[in-house]
């Protein structure tokens, strides 16, 4: 066949050469032996050894850099194989490339036996085999006289998927996506991945033809030789093939052109329905299991702790756990520092907690579980054995005449709990102040209790050092004591008002030199009307005790700003506050 017949596709008549069928199948015979030398060396190593050292529960921080290399190295090899289509010739720098990758295939699977005591069950694995596939298909490449361009190292679309997985497993994409966009993003990747492989094993079959064998006289096999091969084909032509068949639009005006990859389109269709099929089913099932709480939690690696927060407020869905995970989770947290939140519940979730999952902060930190502390196996999709701290909080916006069984509901979740997982800290919040003593009474610590009471006596004591700032305390707790969506829509308007007022929080600046010189009434008005910052007070010279004193009144009189002024601002965060109040402090946090 000349240059002119196959587009210009081959160049060189040795090319076609090296793209025949008796270099491939000694291709695949030099890899499928090494594979199964490995499994005979495992199987005899596994029977005559019972040494179990080096094995481990978690998967470290050198897996998941081992992984996400794989998924580099895996995807540098489909590239090659894709240049390695057009070119259609064998290239010693190609060569070389391959043959770094599959040094690093090579560290890959030596270290998964070495680290399972060279188990049987891990050689076992398509993890294994598709890495010692590529380390064998390389070598021959390197040690054959007889070496092909058409190496199969598109082969590596699977391992991509296998060590995608992994990672996902590992918690790695927790912190960049929730549960369905990871489900979603793994399809994606299985459907690209899936068809690119399709793609490329119809390119093979057509590049090499259908199989003839030469036999003698006596009926032996003396040769392999091709029939029909179709040279003008390319990958690109193949995989929209593969997409336009698997969709079911079938245009029918690319076919297969051999025998061989007719027999693997049939194969391919039947495959490829069915899988795409089942990953849709796959999708709507996990959306529907995470909705209704039957999901699982993975920890996310860029978080350095998780609790579980259970209760009547998470049953609920009550403006306590809201406000408990506002404070919690506030954003003048360093991220690295912020938890995450896991909510447990024998009920599925209400209007309530709907409302907080699905907020900006449900969405970034909380999931929830749908299970009992007693169950086991509930406790083990919250992933409770991990976790850094467990919180029974009682709803604070029952009426008074449930406060005792909501009490007695809490102390007995606790309880639970210390009983499944005894080396887990649990912390209460109880309504009454009498009910710690039937917290100890079934066993648990009353110094992990809190009450609604115990605030009471710090009020006192903060009321003796500064004057006015238990009102403030007392006015921000006490949203925390009643049930807002019970009152009337006239007064919905003031209540969301204050509401939003009372999610500030208290921070502490310098005042600028803009308001040197300028009363405290005057500066406090200035600075709400401008920025929506409130100044609440103003601390008094060393010399006169350093006092905080609200209201900017100092000694009976009205204090008149300086630069450099210590005050008491309350703001959505510390950025704003600075800004308002004009301060050029180097260092914030230190507020």
């Amino acid at each position: 066949m000349s240059e002119t017949d196959t587009s210009g596709l081959m160049p060189s008549a040795a090319a076609y050469e090296e793209a025949k069928w008796s270099r491939v199948l000694a291709q695949q015979a030099v890899a499928f032996s090494a594979f199964a030398a490995v499994l005979v060396l495992t199987r005899l190593w596994t029977s005559f050894t019972s040494t179990k050292f080096l094995r481990r529960r978690h998967k470290n921080q050198v897996d998941t850099f081992l992984a996400l290399t794989d998924i580099v190295c895996s995807t540098a090899s489909m590239f090659i194989f894709v240049a390695q289509s057009i070119i259609r010739e064998y290239q010693v720098g190609i060569t070389a490339v391959e043959v770094l990758l599959s040094s690093f295939y090579a560290v890959a699977f030596v270290r998964r036996l070495w680290v399972k005591n060279f188990d049987f069950a891990i050689a076992f694995t398509f993890s294994t085999f598709f890495d010692v596939y590529a380390v064998s298909v390389i070598s021959y490449q390197v040690f054959s006289p007889e070496p092909t361009w058409l190496t199969p190292t598109f082969m590596r679309s699977i391992s991509v998927l296998i060590r995608y997985e992994e990672v996902m497993k590992m918690g790695f994409w927790a912190s960049y996506a929730g549960e369905v966009k990871q489900r979603l993003g793994l399809s994606i990747l299985r459907f690209a991945c899936v068809t690119f492989f399709y793609a490329c094993v119809g390119f093979c079959l057509e590049i090499l033809g259908d199989i003839d064998l030469e036999v003698d006289g006596n009926g032996a096999i003396v040769g392999i030789s091709e029939r029909s091969p179709n040279y003008d084909t390319t990958l690109l032509t193949q995989l929209y093939f593969v997409v336009v068949t698997l969709s079911t639009v079938g245009y029918g005006d690319i076919t297969p052109a051999t025998t061989l990859h007719k027999v693997f389109a049939i194969v391919m269709i039947v495959s490829g329905v069915a899988f795409f099929s089942s990953e849709v089913a796959a999708i709507v099932a996990l959306k529907d299991e995470i909705d209704s709480g039957r999901g699982k939690y993975r920890r996310s690696r860029f978080r350095n702790a998780h609790i579980i927060i259970l209760g009547g407020a998470v049953t609920s869905g009550s403006a306590t756990l809201q406000i408990f995970l506002e404070e919690l989770l506030h954003p003048s947290r360093p991220n690295s520092s912020l938890p995450d939140v896991v909510l447990m519940s024998e009920e599925a979730p209400g209007t309530g907690l709907r409302r907080v999952l699905t907020s900006a902060l449900g969405q970034a930190h909380v999931k929830f579980i749908r299970g009992s502390p007693m169950d086991q196996a509930d406790l083990a999709r919250a992933d409770a054995a991990n976790a850094d701290m467990a919180f029974v909080l009682g709803n604070l916006s029952v009426r008074d005449h449930l406060t005792e069984a909501e009490d007695e509901d809490t102390i007995l979740r606790a309880s639970l709990l210390q009983r499944q997982l005894p080396g887990l800290p649990v912390r209460l919040l109880l309504l009454r102040s009498w009910a710690k003593e039937m917290a100890r009474t079934a066993g648990i610590n009353p110094l992990s209790c809190l009450t609604s009471g115990v605030l009471n006596h710090c009020r006192t004591a903060l009321a003796v050092r500064c004057p006015g700032l238990p009102v403030l305390l007392t006015t921000m707790y006490s949203k925390l004591a009643g049930d807002w969506s019970q009152l009337p829509n006239s007064m919905m308007p003031w209540v969301r008002e204050y509401f939003t007022s009372m999610r500030h929080d208290v921070y502490g600046a310098q005042i600028g030199a803009a308001f040197d010189g300028m009363p405290f009434l005057e500066a406090a008005a200035k600075i709400y009307e401008e920025h929506d910052v409130n100044l609440l007070a103003v601390q008094s010279a060393p010399e006169n005790g350093g006092r905080l004193c609200p209201a900017g009144m100092i000694g009976g009189h009205l204090h008149v700003l300086s630069e450099g002024d210590v005050v008491m601002c309350l703001g959505q965060d510390v950025k704003r506050v600075l800004r308002a109040v004009g301060s050029s402090s180097k260092h914030p946090e230190a507020w």
